[in-house]
């Protein structure tokens, strides 16, 4: 092995010109780079202690959505608001795609899918027991309260007796609904259809379509505007019990249904939620209805499950 070199005691002195030197002393600043200041809290690396180190900032949790499905207006804005609430970090981008609601089921199942991280629909247990619910009601109820779509020979029949006593009238479905079975528990005719509702209510396939409070108006516009000639019956209405609007996350999306709940219920203490709910534009037109003095048929929901039957009193309307 080579010896390592070795240096005489006496070593040549360098010498710097004076003018550098009063230089180095004049402007040490111009080029020093500040310390950053130390922290005295640690950081728990693998169970090591780091003094002064900071602990990094969670990622943004990205969260798709669609502006589509029942008050996409007003239930988007209850979805930002949910997640400023949360406290902690997103992003949240909203897709205009319009896709079949079957569609947007199996892609919410999808970890990662990029489409669609959460969705709104009328709760079943179906649906609880497939993915995970937000137990918040974001309608308060009014997706229980069933305004009818009716033709005038539909109208005059519900005139002529006691309103909507069994048989009295027939109300058209989409097949399998979660209310077919309740209609049907309750001893009303029910009649299943693939085709357009209203269609079947102008041509006397059906008499009459519930449909929410919050959908009715623009439905039947669209409706009117397509030709199809029917009308919100003027005396009658319903009232599902224990039927309400949930967020859906993906089972394994404990993130976001946590940031959800936790967002939800702080909007709820500091009366931000309310406020919402009560500004809105689609939610006044629809509590309106139920101010207009028809007679109410309250019906039991013989699939709400126990958890759903047990939503607090604070979260929902009185609309009996």
């Amino acid at each position: 092995m080579m010896p390592a070199p070795r240096f005489s005691q006496r070593q040549p002195v360098l010498r710097l010109p004076l003018a550098f030197l009063i230089l180095a002393f004049l402007i040490p600043t111009f080029w020093a780079v500040p310390a950053p200041a130390a922290s005295d809290d640690p950081v728990d690396a693998g169970g090591l202690a780091i003094p002064g180190a900071s602990v990094p900032a969670p990622a943004p949790l990205v969260v798709h959505a669609l502006n589509q499905g029942t008050a996409p207006a007003y239930v988007l804005k209850v979805l930002k608001l949910a997640l400023d609430k949360s406290g902690r970090p997103y992003v949240l981008k909203v897709d205009n795609h319009t896709l079949p609601t079957a569609q947007v089921l199996r892609l919410l199942e999808q970890p990662d899918n990029g489409t669609v991280d959460v969705y709104w629909l009328p709760t079943a247990p179906a649906l609880e027991a497939h993915f995970q619910p937000v137990r918040v009601p974001l309608d308060r109820g009014l997706m229980g309260y069933r305004l009818l779509a009716v033709n005038e020979a539909a109208q005059a029949k519900i005139n002529a007796g006691t309103p909507l006593s069994p048989g009295q009238v027939s109300l058209a479905q989409g097949p399998g609904w979660p209310e077919a079975r309740l209609l049907r528990a309750a001893g009303q005719t029910v009649h299943e259809t693939a085709g357009n509702l209203y269609n079947e209510v102008a041509t006397g396939g059906a008499d009459a379509v519930p449909r929410s409070s919050l959908d009715i108006d623009q439905e039947v516009e669209r409706a009117r505007e397509a030709g199809v000639p029917v009308t919100v019956a003027r005396d009658v209405a319903l009232l599902y019990r224990d039927f309400y609007l949930y967020f859906f996350v993906a089972k394994h999306n404990d993130r976001l249904a946590d940031m959800l709940q936790d967002g939800l219920y702080q909007a709820y203490a500091d009366g931000s939620f309310m406020a919402l709910f009560r500004n809105d534009p689609q939610i006044r037109a629809a509590m309106a209805y139920t101010h207009q003095g028809r007679r109410v048929l309250v019906l039991a929901n013989p699939d709400a499950t126990t958890p759903t039957r047990t939503i607090a009193a604070s979260l929902t309307e009185s609309l009996d």
